[in-house]
C-alpha cells in the first residue's frame, strides 16, 4: 500500500493534511497566508507534490451568555447538560480546548434528530449528530458517548453500570467505534482531497496511532461523499447504540420506542 501520512507529530503537537500543491512554491505561499502553525512534506506519489500540515494551537475561550432564545426550553435544557458532562470530562482528564464552546451548534445537533423512534435509533442519531455538529472545543466522542449513556438511564436502570470512559472493555470496545468514527468523518471533510491523491497512486492515509484509512474501503467516487458519509457516521452509532444495550443486558430497550424530547428534558 502507498500511504500519505495524515497527521505529522511534531515537538509532541499532531498536524493535520490540510492541502496538497504540485509545487513547493506554491506550498510556500499557502504556508505564508495561514495564521495557524504550518509545515511541508514532499509527498512521493506518481508525482511529487508537497502537502501543508496545520496545527489548531489549544484555546480557552468560553461564549458566555450563548443567546438560544431561538430554541426551545427543551433544547436549552439538553444543552446545559452536555456541556455538563463536557465539563466534566474535561476537568477529570485536563483535556485542551482546540476551539471555543459553541452551544448554538449543539442545540442544531439536538433539533436534528428524529425523536420517537426505536431508542438505538434515536440514542445513535443522538450520539452522530452531536460529534458532527463539532460544538465542543475537544471530546466531541466521549462527551457524545457519555450523553448517551445518560439517555439511556432514564430508561433502564442498570445492575453494573458500564464505564465506556476508562481502561477496561468496555472503553477498548467503545474504542473501536471511536476510531471508526474518526475515519468515516475524516474522509468526509477531506474526500477531494483524497480523491487527489488517490490519482497519484496514493492507496489510503495514515492517521496517528497507525489508523489507516483505506481508500478501497471507504469509496471516494461516491455522488455526494458529505451526505453519504453523513449517513454512514450515524449507521455506525444506531449500531453502537444497539451493541451497548445487549452488553449491558437492556435488549429490552432494543424494540422500545423513545417517548419524545420533551418528555427526556423533563426527566433529566
Amino acid at each position: 500500500m502507498t500511504l500519505v501520512p495524515y497527521h505529522l507529530k511534531i515537538d509532541g503537537n499532531y498536524y493535520s493534511l490540510s492541502y496538497v500543491h504540485p509545487s513547493e512554491s506554491e506550498a510556500q505561499e499557502d504556508v505564508q497566508s495561514r495564521d495557524e502553525p504550518a509545515v511541508i512534506r514532499l509527498l512521493e506519489l506518481d508525482d511529487d507534490v508537497y502537502g501543508v500540515y496545520t496545527f489548531a494551537e489549544a484555546q480557552e475561550e468560553e461564549i458566555e451568555g450563548a443567546d438560544l432564545s431561538d430554541y426551545s426550553a427543551d433544547t436549552r435544557n439538553i444543552v446545559d447538560t452536555v456541556i455538563s458532562l463536557f465539563d466534566e470530562i474535561s476537568d477529570d482528564q485536563e483535556i485542551a480546548w482546540y476551539k471555543p464552546l459553541e452551544p448554538t451548534h449543539i442545540a442544531d445537533a439536538i433539533e436534528a434528530v428524529t425523536w420517537k423512534q426505536s431508542i438505538p435509533t434515536v440514542g445513535g442519531s443522538l450520539i452522530s449528530e452531536l460529534i458532527r455538529s463539532h460544538g465542543l472545543p475537544n471530546a466531541n466522542h466521549r462527551t457524545s458517548i457519555a450523553f448517551f449513556e445518560l439517555y439511556t438511564r432514564t430508561f433502564y436502570t442498570f445492575s453494573d453500570a458500564p464505564q465506556t470512559n476508562h481502561g477496561d472493555d468496555w472503553a477498548t470496545w467503545a474504542n473501536e467505534y471511536i476510531r471508526e468514527s474518526k475515519r468515516i468523518l475524516t474522509v468526509r471533510r477531506k474526500a477531494a482531497l483524497f480523491s487527489f491523491l488517490q490519482s497519484l497512486g496514493a492507496t489510503g492515509v495514515r492517521r496517528k496511532n497507525d489508523v489507516v484509512i483505506s481508500f478501497e474501503t471507504y469509496p471516494l467516487d461516491v455522488a455526494a461523499p458529505w451526505a453519504y458519509y453523513a449517513d454512514e457516521h450515524e449507521h455506525i452509532w444506531t449500531e453502537f447504540a444497539t451493541d451497548y444495550l445487549q452488553r449491558a443486558g437492556a435488549s429490552e430497550l432494543l424494540t422500545q420506542n423513545d417517548d419524545g424530547k420533551r418528555v427526556f428534558a423533563s426527566r433529566l
